[in-house]
């Protein structure tokens, strides 16, 4: 895993772990046991769709 998929390294928000990504307003989210990897636009519900694998390093998030 690298700090983009890594969870430990997540912040806990409102139940659920995310980490920024880059300098925009891209976040990651998951569960708090490392499941349902997501990713969307900070403050917009409908942008938010499901990974199934890391956009950096290419590990599986299943």
């Amino acid at each position: 895993m690298c700090s983009t998929c890594d969870y430990k390294r997540f912040e806990c928000k409102n139940g659920k772990l995310e980490q920024g990504l880059g300098m925009g307003s891209l976040v990651i989210r998951c569960d708090e046991n490392g499941k349902n990897y997501r990713l969307a636009v900070n403050g917009e519900s409908k942008s938010k769709f499901v990974l199934y694998r890391c956009p950096t390093c290419g590990s599986k998030l299943y």
